[in-house]
């Protein structure tokens, strides 16, 4: 069979054809990932930036989630003790209204209620936290903020512990005998 010969105005057609389908394989990879440069070949300055900012850009998006984590940890917080702050006072009133009356039967029954908004006080305390964080769940419950990829900024913040309303680093509230 004999070889096909081609002119030498075909071959530059053929040739420039080739050329454009290369640059419209290029466009056409820019295009779908947004990126002027794809690899360390089209342009190894660019390249090394840009997946330098990329990195960079990453990390911030891990410490925004882990600030909006904190956020949810805080508010969490901050409706229980909204809350034990409610109960708290009607405690107080409980308090005050038995030391008022003379009746045993009515103190007993102050009393009752009293060690019941203390029960309460401590089911809320322990309901107030946010993925597996409590802060007023005490020891194991210490959160750590970090604003900056380097570390040097950040936040420390202590739990209290609410849950045993008798405990001396917490309430310390007594429950009252009948």
């Amino acid at each position: 069979m004999a070889g096909i010969t081609i002119s030498s105005a075909v071959r530059a057609n053929l040739s420039a054809l080739q050329s454009t389908s290369e640059m419209m394989s290029r466009v056409q990879e820019k295009l779908s990932t947004g990126r002027k440069v794809n690899s360390a070949l089209d342009n190894p300055n660019s390249f090394f930036t840009a997946k330098g900012l990329e990195n960079r850009s990453s990390d911030l998006g891990t410490l925004l989630d882990d600030m909006g984590q904190t956020v949810q940890t805080l508010k969490a917080a901050d409706k229980g003790i909204t809350s034990i702050s409610g109960l708290v006072d009607a405690a107080k009133a409980k308090a005050n209204q038995a030391a008022q009356t003379s009746s045993q039967t009515q103190r007993a029954q102050y009393a009752k209620e009293f060690n019941e908004l203390m029960t309460q006080i401590e089911s809320v305390a322990k309901d107030s936290g946010y993925k597996g964080k409590n802060l007023l769940g005490g020891t194991g419950n210490d959160l750590k903020v970090t604003f900056n990829e380097n570390g040097s900024s950040k936040l420390d913040i202590s739990a209290v512990d609410f849950t045993d309303t008798t405990s001396s680093t917490g309430l310390n509230l007594a429950d009252l005998a009948t």
